[in-house]
């Protein structure tokens, strides 16, 4: 994706971004492929437990809001967003829409997102039940600070 870009230009990117864009240029092609066919049966999988259930009722992260600037939750464990954030990527693979709605603030004040998954194709059931919660919810708002 970044490859339009001209590297002296990357800088202005998402730190995040430009380190999966340049592990991603080290991908080979049937490596490539394996985890097409990874995500194809992960796909399929969701697919099987949408035959028995409406929806998926996840926390939208695992962790509060970070800080300004800050890519890891624990920069000691962590080498990668997606190591503090399981709940929204796979549905990215699998291409399956997912709302997050506010649900609650931390005891800091922080949002607390929830997150709505719904099987391939059933936008309409994600945002029905996205609203329908969001209608039953009061709002909440984080405190705003002033520097």
């Amino acid at each position: 994706m970044l490859a339009g870009y001209p590297r002296d230009k990357r800088g202005l990117c998402d730190p995040g971004l430009v380190a999966a864009a340049t592990a991603g240029e080290r991908i080979a092609a049937a490596d490539y492929l394996a985890a097409d066919i990874a995500r194809t049966a992960l796909g399929r999988r969701m697919g099987e437990f949408h035959r028995r259930y409406d929806l998926l009722l996840t926390p939208m992260m695992s962790v509060p809001a970070l800080p300004v600037g800050q890519d890891l939750n624990d920069p000691a464990g962590e080498e990668h967003w997606v190591d503090w954030s399981p709940f929204s990527y796979p549905f990215n693979m699998t291409r399956q829409p997912a709302a997050s709605v506010p649900c609650g603030l931390t005891s800091a004040g922080l949002p607390i997102g929830l997150q709505i998954v719904g099987p391939l194709y059933a936008e309409d059931r994600v945002l029905r039940a996205a609203r329908a919660f969001e209608t039953t919810q009061p709002t909440r708002r984080p405190p705003l600070f002033a520097n």
